[in-house]
């Protein structure tokens, strides 16, 4: 993939998974959850011919290499119901469910560490120019697939320069042109205007992840790697080409617009009442639905691994409207490895 990138160092990408179809990688995409993993729609052209040989592989390295990296087959795909393949191609993303759990952590099966990406928070800004990273096994030019990971680091586009390039590779058509004016751009940029580093085919899936600039060194993808004007061109003076010698930096769907979407679906996984998955998950009161629950106490045990944080999101509350209610409430405690006789909580 990489087009301009160099090898990537084994373990550098614990999120990232390889999708092959009757042996051959066709696209990348992202851990999210143990059973979730984050792609683009595009890499399911035609769901119900294409699911049956696809299988998912995490741990991956080099795909000439019989390694004992860890199989999926998958479960169910959820396209955007908004995905269209026409110019710019808005709503490239896919969630893909795994047919068991991914196992996390360091594995010394194949020397490296699974880990899920996170998702970035809605109001996130990351400056132009942050140098984010993309990895694949894609073509390293206009040619062969690359049988190594490989690893390319791009600046973010500014929103209205990456707006602006799009323009220029458009066609002429009216239509076309009307649709990039009226659509909610759900892509952004990233790479030099004087092209030589990029994404290419087969790199399509995998995320875009950047630092988040708090200086803990975690890394959310704020992209997933849609599509682009060639693998690596120029695009900095498109004006002045002809239409078939212009580039453009890498496209890529902007995950902070479509986190609604992902969370939806997420929201609809089997997570167990009480039970958190490793990257994020849904927990709600146990009792079922417009039953009598007694005022039974709920707790929930969340372990956070060292150097990493959690973010709580609460989406709804179910007080009963009694004045003399002194029972429904919600705390939130804190404890350290100290505090109790369990490393790493």
């Amino acid at each position: 993939r990489v087009v301009g990138g160099t090898q990537a160092t084994h373990g550098s990408h614990p999120w990232l998974v390889s999708m092959q179809n009757r042996g051959s990688h066709f696209c990348g995409g992202a851990i999210l959850t143990e059973s979730w993993v984050l792609t683009a729609a595009h890499c399911f052209p035609s769901l119900s011919e294409f699911l049956g040989g696809v299988l998912v592989l995490v741990g991956e390295f080099d795909l000439r290499v019989e390694e004992d990296e860890q199989v999926f087959k998958i479960k169910s795909v959820s396209v955007h119901e908004k995905y269209s393949p026409a110019f710019p191609m808005n709503y490239d993303v896919a969630l893909v469910e795994l047919d068991h759990h991914i196992t996390m952590g360091w594995l010394y099966s194949i020397g490296a560490r699974v880990t899920p990406i996170c998702l970035p928070q809605p109001d996130l800004k990351i400056p132009p120019w942050t140098n984010c990273a993309v990895a694949g096994w894609g073509k390293t030019k206009e040619g062969r697939l690359s049988t190594v990971l490989r690893e390319v680091h791009l600046g973010l586009v500014e929103q209205a320069k990456c707006k602006y390039t799009l323009r220029t590779i458009i066609s002429s058509f009216a239509k076309q042109k009307q649709r990039l004016s009226n659509a909610g751009m759900t892509v952004l940029c990233a790479g030099p205007e004087e092209g030589g580093r990029d994404a290419c085919q087969g790199d399509s899936g995998g995320p875009l992840v950047c630092p988040t600039g708090s200086g803990n060194g975690n890394w959310v993808a704020l992209g997933i790697t849609s599509w682009g004007k060639g693998c690596g061109r120029s695009w900095g003076r498109n004006s002045r080409r002809t239409p078939s010698k212009r580039g453009s930096p890498g496209i890529f769907t902007d995950v902070r617009m479509l986190l609604p979407w992902i969370k939806q679906k997420l929201r609809q996984c089997s997570v167990r009442d009480g039970l958190l998955s490793e990257n994020q998950g849904w927990i709600r009161n146990p009792s079922l639905p417009n039953t009598h629950y007694d005022n039974n106490l709920c707790l929930w045990s969340i372990i956070v691994p060292p150097g990493y944080s959690i973010l709580l999101e609460f989406e709804h509350f179910d007080v009963e409207n009694d004045s003399s209610c002194l029972y429904d409430r919600l705390t939130a405690m804190l404890l350290f490895s100290s505090d109790i006789n369990r490393t790493g909580q």
